[in-house]
Formats: structure tokens, C-alpha cells, sequence
């Protein structure tokens, strides 16, 4: 994609643009990235960002699966991205790496990060753009959900 890029810190990301509909094209600045995560697990879990505990998510629970519900940059660390979606006691369960530049939307496709696992007790997705589609859950492994 050519056109105008953004200024600052992601000086060398390409500016978004919008369509008829209003609907952004192109590379999504780094101010407008935002993460989701959704628990569908039997376990209370912890988004943490680059070290940083930025949300609780109790079983069933997904940020980001309605618009007004994402995390937004200007609640997150300064990209890049390290997020981990961390069990009770603080084991990793699944983590993603997000930088500037990683999330497109064009008008027939997108792209972005994003990671899951699937454990005995449910399934977790974590992302930054357009989220996960794919097969059923896993079975996981025995042992996998303890906290």
C-alpha cells in the first residue's frame, strides 16, 4: 500500500484511511491498536502487558468481542505489545507479541495478531485486530487448567 505516512514514533507505518462507509483502511496506527482476549475457560484469569496487570477476566468473559469492549492503546504500555493472558497463581497460559504496523484492514481482507490455546477446561483466545476463526476446541491436556 503507498499514500501518506503517520508522524511520530511509527514514523515508517503507513497512515490509515477510510472508506466510503467510513470504515478505516490500511495500516491502523498505533494510537487506534487495541487488545482483546476472550476466557472461555472455567478459570479466572489476568491480562498482564508488559508487565503491567491491565485486566481480571472472571470465566465467560470476553474483552473485545463487542466494539466498546477492547482494551485501547491509551489504556496499554507503549507498543510493543507483550501480553499474556496469566492463571491465578500467575503461569503464562498463552502470550502474544504486538507491534506497530501488525494490524491492516483492506476492503477485502486484514490481517493482525493473534494466539490460542486450547486447555481441559476451555478455550482462550488473545488478539490485536481481527479475531480468531477456526476449528472447535481442543481437548487440552490433563493438568492444563490448574491455577
Amino acid at each position: 500500500m503507498s499514500g501518506p505516512t503517520a508522524s511520530g514514533p511509527g514514523a515508517s507505518v503507513p497512515a490509515a484511511s477510510l472508506d466510503a462507509s467510513g470504515n478505516v483502511l490500511g495500516v491502523v496506527p498505533p494510537d487506534s491498536m487495541s487488545l482483546a482476549v476472550d476466557n472461555e475457560t472455567t478459570l479466572t484469569v489476568s491480562l498482564v502487558v508488559n508487565g503491567a496487570l491491565i485486566a481480571s477476566l472472571d470465566p465467560a468473559t470476553c474483552l473485545g468481542c463487542t466494539d466498546d469492549s477492547v482494551v485501547p492503546a491509551s489504556l496499554l504500555p507503549p507498543l510493543p505489545w507483550q501480553a499474556e493472558v496469566r492463571s491465578p497463581s500467575g503461569r503464562v497460559l498463552l502470550s502474544l507479541t504486538v507491534n506497530p504496523g501488525d494490524v491492516e484492514y483492506e476492503s477485502s481482507s486484514s490481517r493482525g495478531d493473534a494466539n490460542r490455546v486450547d486447555l481441559s477446561c476451555g478455550r482462550i483466545d488473545l488478539w490485536s485486530g481481527p479475531p480468531l476463526v477456526g476449528p472447535a476446541p481442543g481437548p487440552g491436556s490433563s493438568g492444563d487448567c490448574r491455577p
